[in-house]
């Protein structure tokens, strides 16, 4: 699922489109006037960007198209020609290598071929950092120049991407990178950076540098990316997070401490219903700091720091959409929007003429408090239209009313993107900075807990917690197809997992961990069945020796709460360490079973089996899954076409090819050739029981003469189909005489023959059948809450490549 919006295939679109939109954009307009800025900018900076068209998601840091520049617009009206700052011929001068072969020629590149994605000015206004690509290089730097382009310097080199880079108090610039962490610390690491789940781009994360180059530091990994950061009047940190887990799949605001540390929500994922919204949001700037009223109702007053950001689509917009003015409220759960250009479409719809798309936004001050300085593009900014079209989006700089709407044109090079202006001119540094404290446990990994894992703001796992209902936290690495080469780990969209284990909560309802530092991982709450009765539905990442203490699971993750003086030493005391090193977290054995019980029931981590807990990392189904069906379901589900084995057919709208399946419990291959991911990888058990999903993708399908029962709702065993016929016993403790669902209902509905398992409803009508042992029971949960996948690192080595 590439978006939370109706999507249209290329070969598709061009028949919708009106004639007008296909012939060439009118040129927009060149030199405007002032445009409502106020007297005290004497100056903008900005970036002109060769237009281009693979900008399609906005997370995508390395797009690259030479001939690019860092300008400046002084004074900034009409008739004033910018000067360029970067690339110049005495900037060149100073980058290229004098002792190398042909100098000049180097110099003439550095001009022709360089290509500007970020920048930031420093809080005096006296100093710029960018982020470039220059000609003949694969990645993007940082650099500095003074405010007149002089003094240039090299911060970054090496085979990385170093990008949007912004000024930090005492002397330092934070950044993205795909540089990897664990690499960095250790370079002796397997570890390999991360790739998105879609485009396999290598993701970005977060680090910092000083100003002279010097004293890198790097943070906290992200199955996906992270982009787009900026400064709070107090030094915190908004950026921009691709959350992807299974269904999630979108950009949404977090916040971070200027240490790389405490990353929480910010905005996005608790929005009430009264609120506007888009999939992803981007490139936030902060533009006012009020108190309020508390909205949980204490009486104290809050700080509340409003902020401007562009809503879009995930993808094919440019990385433009509406301006949101955003309200942060002191939490995620009480934040809200509002949409100042209510027109422009939020998802991935052409805009039409007179309406267009906006790029960034930059606050203008208190002296221009509803203005904003903007990129906007008139027409069609689409990437697939414009493809069809033959044109390019052409984004120019306008003063934007907050109030009135209306945009008073400043500059627009109709050859070039104009985009990222900003004031030249001094602002306040942050005198201080918050940091999150280092563990007494472990300054090399992250311990983490929750006070009180019923606290929740969330209601649809507020809503599933019942006092006692919760026995343990389990907890799960997260990894993408970095590993391995996978290009789908099944069919459900879940990124790669690993589980670390489960650990007890506390009799105080507390529970507290160790896991390992800079590696992403997340966080179920488990029942007494071994289900998952809540899953925090975002990877969380802290850095080695960060100490991450929640109030609850979700209860305000604007605040990063710390064991404050007098909270019981017990919960951090309690703390079960379930590091091992990398190597260590994959086991081939521990999900073997000889009749029917696991042959390596407790886990080869001490902590873990101080615990009771068992051995399982991965459950691969074709290793740990299939052996179960093989021994005790494919004597009916053996794929002939029966009452027990429904057969349907899928069919490409589009292409007008089609293919039948059959209910099919066995363990072979099933090559799937429909779709948008067509591939041979998954077995017929697979596919009967999960579904086609994410090989499907966004091909517009018809299912004849309907589509299949969906037998799992991956990443919840208890809400899936399968589960309830099967009826599994009660794990913690084990007790065989208690079932899961004792009136056997599934979604209101009595499921077919009404007796305590689907094994006991045939056994009723004179089949022979088995009952799934309690280790069995256990695997397949384990695999649906752990998205329902395929591959898992024991058998990576297994995985094809999908067709794209």
């Amino acid at each position: 699922m590439r978006d939370k919006v109706t999507v249209r295939t290329l070969r598709a679109v061009a028949s919708l489109l009106p004639l007008a939109l296909l012939a060439p954009l009118a040129v927009g307009c060149s030199n405007g006037g002032t445009g409502g800025l106020p007297d005290d900018v004497k100056a903008i900076v900005f970036l002109q960007r060769t237009p281009r068209g693979d900008q399609g998601n906005v997370f995508d840091y390395a797009s690259y198209a030479g001939g690019g520049r860092l300008a400046k617009l002084e004074p900034p009206h009409a008739g004033t020609t910018p000067t360029t700052l970067f690339p110049t011929e005495s900037a060149c001068n100073g980058l290229v290598d004098q002792s190398g072969p042909d100098p000049a020629a180097q110099v003439q590149s550095c001009l022709t071929g360089a290509d500007i994605m970020s920048y930031d000015i420093n809080f005096n206004a006296d100093a710029i950092v960018f982020s470039a690509r220059l000609s003949g290089s694969d990645t993007y730097h940082l650099y500095s120049i003074d405010r007149d382009g002089g003094n240039i310097k090299q911060l970054t080199e090496g085979g990385n991407d170093y990008v949007y880079p912004i000024y930090l108090p005492g002397g330092k610039v934070m950044f993205m990178t795909n540089k990897n962490v664990e690499q960095d610390l250790d370079p002796n690491s397997t570890s390999n950076q991360f790739k998105d789940e879609y485009e396999r781009a290598t993701t970005a994360q977060v680090g910092t540098i000083n100003i002279d180059g010097s004293g890198m530091v790097l943070g906290a990994r992200n199955v996906s990316h992270r982009v787009s950061p900026a400064m709070l009047p107090d030094g915190q940190i908004v950026y921009t997070e691709w959350r992807h887990m299974g269904g999630v799949n979108d950009g949404h605001l977090r916040m971070m401490n200027t240490d790389l540390t405490g990353m929480r929500e910010a905005f996005g994922g608790e929005l009430a219903s009264t609120n506007p919204s888009t999939n992803s949001y981007l490139k936030a700037r902060f533009v006012q700091k009020t108190t309020i009223a508390d909205p949980d109702g204490s009486s104290t007053p809050i700080t509340n720091y409003q902020m401007v950001a562009i809503a879009t689509s995930r993808d094919r917009t440019l990385q433009a959409g509406k301006l949101f003015l955003i309200d942060l409220n002191g939490s995620e759960k009480n934040s809200t929007a509002r949409d100042l250009t209510q027109l422009v479409p939020g998802d991935r719809s052409p805009s039409q003429h007179g309406v267009g798309r906006y790029y960034d936004a930059e606050p203008l001050g208190a002296s221009a408090p509803t203005r904003l300085l903007v990129s906007w593009s008139d027409g069609p900014v689409e990437s697939e239209t414009l493809a069809i079209a033959g044109t390019n989006a052409k984004f120019g700089i306008y003063v934007f009313d907050m109030n009135s709407g209306a945009r008073y044109p400043i500059y627009d090079d109709p050859n070039m993107w104009d985009v990222l202006a900003r004031p030249l001119r001094p602002r306040d540094e942050p005198s201080k900075t918050p940091v999150t404290p280092v563990s007494p446990i472990s300054n090399a990994d992250t311990t983490i807990g929750a006070l009180n894992v019923y606290d929740s703001s969330l209601g649809d796992i507020s809503s599933n917690l019942t006092p006692g209902s919760v026995v343990k936290v389990r907890l799960m690495e997260g990894f993408s197809g970095e590993e391995g080469g996978v290009d789908m780990f099944g069919t459900t969209e879940f990124d790669g997992q690993s589980r670390y284990g489960e650990v007890p909560v506390q009799s105080d309802n507390s529970f507290a961990a160790v896991v390992p530092g800079n590696v992403p991982f997340h966080i179920q709450l488990v029942d007494k069945f071994a289900m998952s009765l809540a899953n925090e539905s975002i990877w969380i990442s802290g850095r080695a020796g960060e100490q991450r203490f929640c109030g609850g699971c979700h209860e305000n993750r604007t605040k990063a709460n710390t064991l404050a003086p007098g909270i019981p030493t017990n919960v951090l005391s309690g703390a079960v360490n379930v590091v091992v090193p990398r190597a260590q977290r994959t086991d081939t054995a521990a999900y073997a079973l000889s009749g029917g019980t696991f042959s390596k029931p407790t886990s080869t981590v001490a902590a873990l089996a101080a615990v009771g807990d068992n051995a399982v990392r991965g459950v691969p189904w074709d290793l740990a899954i299939q052996p179960i069906l093989d021994a005790k379901c494919i004597s009916c589900h053996d794929g002939s076409t029966s009452a027990a084995n429904p057969t349907y057919t899928v069919t490409d709208n589009m292409t007008k090819m089609s293919q039948t399946f059959t209910f099919n419990l066995k363990g072979d291959k099933l090559k799937v050739t429909i779709g948008e991911r067509a591939t041979g990888d998954f077995t017929a058990s697979y596919i009967s029981l999960m579904g086609l999903g994410e090989i499907i993708g966004d091909a517009d399908v018809t299912y004849t003469p309907a589509p299949p029962k969906p037998y799992v709702a991956a990443p919840s065993a208890r809400d899936s189909l399968v589960v309830h016929m099967l009826n599994p016993v009660q794990r913690f403790p084990l007790d065989a005489t208690v079932r899961a669902f004792p009136d056997r209902t599934f979604k209101g509905d009595t499921i077919t023959g009404g007796k305590i398992s689907h094994a006991a409803d045939l056994t009723a009508r004179g089949m022979a059948a088995q009952e799934l042992t309690a280790d069995e029971h256990y695997l397949l949960i384990l695999n649906i809450d752990m998205g329902g996948q395929y591959f898992f690192r024991e058998n990576l080595n297994e995985a094809g490549s999908a067709t794209p």
